[in-house]
């Protein structure tokens, strides 16, 4: 060993710089061979990382050193601790020279990932009232770690410009669907319910007089005229029906155990390659053999049109038929002929439209940028039009010479189109497809106003920046220390910032996976779509709550509320206030926990167990992996290739606990199981689809204790104790994720010591969320590149 070169070396950087810090350089010393260089030295090399030759060449490992000990990974547990001075002494000497060191670049272009593309095409063109999405015309982004923002791995082909393409000139044909300067008359359809159809024969009659469905899944709609709505605008469907045939069939097999509800949503027509964009959007319950009526407006975009529904009737009726005949409950002849079950019988369908509350339209005004239709055959007023379409797809000011190419593109396309309308929709369609467009750009070092309002707005609202963001961008005022401040304040309460709140907890806990590996339908018969989206927005609605109520971190470890309605209330075994009348609706309601319940903060929601479950068993390695590397932020590595995966003892002759005993007695897997096992203990208490259990089976036991960060813990709910009591850990892991969020990037060693600086501010209010959240947005995180 030699740690007098490793002295040298921190001493000689320190004194490279003139830093008054190189007398504690030396104090360091003792505590780098008493708790580092034992293990970490030329000839043992602990995790591949030698301590005592350390030189000038290994910038990079300064970094990952200070890493390792501010988030307490080293030393391990098992090894003698430093005290926390200390750690807090070589954390920022390690710290300070990882700050000496050059500053790696980063990707100065990001493009917009999927749904960002959605929220700014909407936005740029104005296309809010209907159901149309940019983004379904654009493959899902293929991030492999990381958030979606990460710049890296939002990479671009020759097939995705053609998708976006497809999706810019679709999107300006919704937006752009007509230049008239009045607006059309409204029209009346009655649909004939004799051309009613989207049913298979076998599930309708119909004739003049009514159309008669009895199947759940079809959407049943007109044909001809009625089929697409040929421009969009607001319309007024009516429906008068009734539920018909209660008892009709002579086994009650149809799973229908309310009246027949009908249900009135919004589809697309004419996009086969694309799956289809579909809104369910009322719900209204019949009564037997008594016709009711209904109606509704809704916007309708163009191509689209309304269907009807049975909403909870018989997905595949044949499906129980067969079912029924094997089990001799009914015989071949009760099951010839047409089905007859309980259906819906539709005798009115009407539509009338389009209606207008301004005209032009908003998609029109806003893609223009006027209130009036310009004359276009006026050479300035289509410069002017084209100029402030260009300013807001870029983002930015537009230079006389970049107009002059845009000019002539769209008077070349007019030459050939000879049609002003298709013009304007060719030229802004390339706009939309280019680089300025699809990417944010940003420089060296400090940001620009206009790189910073695009960073900001993509940070809260996942959208291109609004009019008073640009206008103080164009002003130069944004970069100002108190405009800024009031800006963020101004973005994180607007509602938009549902979905900085929404999608940066689907990633930073992984819900996006929920759903991808079910529970098990024999184990688990209760486990439906519906449970399934409770379970997401308790945790997505738990995490708004913290946020725009500025509540500390804390409350994600351990907490004494959450949101409940009846199907959560049931599978936590948690009586609501109020009876079942506080949720009758299935909406989320936020309900006091019962003391003592481990069901406080995130570790006890039926998500996160779900989704740490393979769907018919648990996994403490499983678990505790997703707790290291999502929750606490310090992922283990990798299992070494030549170990053999655990497979579980299916007899039930051994417990999980004793088989990873066994499995980390080999010196190659203890390492990792010490700091990851104990966590996947806590929540054995939990099985696959979140119900808390005492048992696996009635001869085993759960066993939850377990020791982490050098404390033993009996349950899950003496583990919050321990990671509640540092907050600091978890806090800086947070404020790392939610930077990299915000930045579209890693972060780098130069960034932690804002890092540093927001933790320990944050630190005096008890690490409350919005007040996290904003001092990032206000730091050089969000300033600077």
């Amino acid at each position: 060993m030699k740690p007098l070169l490793l002295l040298a070396t921190i001493v000689c950087f320190f004194a490279f710089s003139g830093d008054t810090q190189a007398e504690e350089a030396l104090n360091t010393k003792s505590l780098l061979q008493k708790y580092c260089v034992r293990c970490h030295n030329t000839d043992e090399r602990e995790g591949d990382v030698s301590l005592d030759q350390l030189s000038r060449d290994d910038i990079d490992l300064f970094g990952q050193i200070y890493e390792q000990l501010s988030s307490r990974q080293m030393p391990p547990d098992d090894e003698m601790q430093p005290t926390s001075k200390e750690r807090e002494r070589l954390a920022r000497l390690f710290l300070e020279l990882a700050k000496k060191s050059t500053v790696p670049e980063t990707a100065a272009l990001r493009r917009l990932n999927k749904r960002e593309y959605s929220n700014t095409v909407r936005d740029l063109l104005g296309i809010r009232g209907g159901i149309f999405d940019p983004g379904k015309f654009i493959y899902k982004d293929e991030v492999s770690e990381g958030f979606d923002t990460e710049g890296e791995s939002l990479v671009t082909s020759n097939e995705l410009l053609l998708e976006y393409l497809e999706a810019a000139q679709l999107s300006l044909r919704q937006a752009l669907f007509t230049l008239d300067p009045e607006a059309p008359k409204a029209n009346v359809i009655n649909v004939d319910t004799a051309k009613m159809t989207g049913a298979s024969r076998r599930y309708e009659t119909k004739d003049r007089q009514a159309y008669v469905f009895r199947v759940g899944k079809a959407k049943i709609h007109g044909t001809g005229p009625t089929q697409l709505m040929k421009m969009p605008g607001r319309y007024r469907i009516t429906v008068t029906a009734s539920a018909i045939d209660q008892d009709r069939y002579p086994v009650p097999f149809v799973p229908v155990n309310a009246p027949p509800v009908l249900g009135i949503g919004i589809v697309s027509g004419n996009r086969s390659g694309v799956s289809e964009f579909d809104r369910h959007e009322e719900k209204f319950p019949l009564k037997y053999d008594q016709e009711q009526t209904f109606q509704l407006e809704r916007w309708i975009d163009q191509g689209f049109h309304p269907y009807l529904q049975f909403a909870n009737g018989p997905g595949k009726p044949v499906t129980q038929i067969r079912a029924n005949l094997r089990r001799g409950k009914i015989t071949k002849a009760d099951a010839t002929g047409p089905f007859v079950g309980p259906g819906i019988r539709v005798t009115e369908f009407k539509i009338e439209g389009p209606f207008y509350d301004t005209w032009p339209p908003e998609s029109v005004c806003t893609t223009i940028g006027s209130n009036t239709i310009p004359d276009f055959e006026n050479a300035t007023a289509r410069l002017y039009l084209l100029g402030r379409f260009a300013k807001r797809t870029f983002r930015r000011r537009v230079t006389r010479e970049e107009m002059t190419l845009w000019v002539k593109y769209l008077n070349a396309r007019y030459a050939t189109t000879r049609d002003w309308r298709e013009a304007f929709i060719e030229t802004m369609t390339a706009m939309m497809a280019s680089p300025d467009f699809l990417y944010l750009q940003e420089n060296e070092g400090e940001l620009g106003p206009f790189q910073l309002a695009s960073r900001l707005s993509y940070f809260f609202w996942s959208t291109m920046p609004d009019h008073e963001l640009f206008s103080l961008a164009d002003s130069g005022k944004l970069t100002e220390p108190d405009v800024l401040r009031q800006q963020v304040i101004r973005l994180i309460q607007d509602p938009r910032s549902r979905r900085f709140s929404d999608s940066f907890v689907d990633q930073w806990l992984a819900l996006d996976t929920l759903g991808s590996m079910p529970p098990d339908s024999k184990l688990f018969r209760f486990y439906n779509a519906s449970v399934e989206t409770a379970m997401l927005a308790e945790t997505r609605q738990f995490f708004r709550h913290v946020f725009q109520e500025n509540r500390s971190v804390r409350d994600f470890i351990d907490s004494e509320y959450t949101f409940l309605n009846r199907q959560l209330a049931t599978l936590y075994g948690i009586p609501i206030e109020g009876g079942d009348n506080a949720i009758s609706d299935g909406k989320l309601v936020l309900t006091r926990l019962p003391k003592g319940s481990p069901r406080g903060g995130i570790l006890g929601h039926a998500s996160v167990l779900t989704l740490t479950s393979n769907g018919v068993e648990t996994s403490p390695v499983t678990r505790g992996v997703w707790v290291l590397a999502n929750f606490m932020g310090t992922p283990p590595p990798p299992p070494p290739a030549e170990v053999p995966a655990l497979v579980p003892d299916l007899n039930g002759a051994r417990t999980v606990r004793q088989m990873l005993e066994k499995h980390r007695s080999d010196p190659a897997c203890m390492s990792c199981h010490r700091r990851m096992d104990p966590l996947g203990f806590a929540l054995e208490a939990f099985d696959p689809v979140g119900r808390f259990r005492t048992n696996y089976s009635k001869r085993v036991k759960v066993s939850t204790q377990g020791r982490y960060m050098g404390q033993n813990f009996d349950d899950i709910n003496e583990l919050k104790q321990i990671l509640s009591s540092d907050l600091r850990l978890f806090a800086r892991n947070l404020i790392v994720r939610l930077s990299e969020y915000a930045k579209g990037r890693k972060l780098v060693s130069a960034d932690y010591a804002t890092v540093e600086a927001i933790l320990s501010a944050s630190q005096k209010d008890g690490f409350n969320l919005k007040h996290i959240v904003y001092m990032i947005a206000i730091s050089d995180l969000m300033t600077h590149r």
